[in-house]
């Protein structure tokens, strides 16, 4: 439906924007609490539980802060009943990452219940 697209578009805007300035409170509030990311890393599959990612979040200097403008975009998002899947791009130099965040439709609203990812260098020009 065009307000369920409208409703997690809205979610994932606020999860790139806290990432962008470090807001832990905030992607904490966009996350369900059991979430997990994963990425292939070095050739092996890897998983963080969200709490610890949000650690290293806190514990290092924000994209904003370390004078980066904001590169992040929603590449597309595409929802099914109580489920949605989003596709964003952001950067932290001297990496941009592609992720596909899952979302499912909560009590409380939508919220990220997955993310995958994928990090490259970013071109030097």
């Amino acid at each position: 439906m065009k307000s369920d697209i409208a409703d997690v578009e809205a979610v994932v805007r606020l999860y790139l924007e806290a990432l962008h300035e470090g807001d832990t409170g905030t992607l904490g509030r966009v996350f369900a609490p059991d979430s997990a990311l994963y990425a292939a890393i070095d050739g092996d599959a890897t998983a963080l539980a969200v709490g610890p990612w949000l650690d290293r979040v806190r514990n290092r200097k924000s994209a904003r802060d370390s004078g980066f403008e904001s590169r992040n975009a929603i590449l597309s998002i595409e929802t099914e009943g109580e489920m949605a899947m989003a596709k964003v791009t952001s950067a932290f130099p001297p990496k941009r990452f592609v992720d596909y965040l899952s979302l499912v439709r909560t009590a409380g609203g939508w919220r990220i219940v997955a993310k995958t990812y994928h990090a490259e260098d970013i071109p030097v020009t």
